[in-house]
């Protein structure tokens, strides 16, 4: 990650907002932020995961209400 990038604030996702964990490619359901990493879980349910906050963007495109 360049300096660049790691001066520039991180996206701030909302609680239950769909966001794109860049480090791994994965989407996954906003929960907190503790200790300074994000918390996510993945969208069916299951073990959350923790992420760097300048990893974590929005999404392409809507979250699909039918899932």
């Amino acid at each position: 990650m360049s300096t660049r990038q790691r001066n520039a604030p991180a996206y701030r996702p909302h609680v239950g907002e769909l966001v794109l964990d860049r480090r791994t490619g994965r989407t996954g359901i906003y929960m907190d932020t503790i200790g300074g990493e994000h918390y996510l879980r993945p969208e069916s349910g299951g073990r959350e995961w923790t992420t760097d906050p300048h990893q974590v963007g929005p999404t392409s495109g809507p979250r699909d209400s039918a899932d």
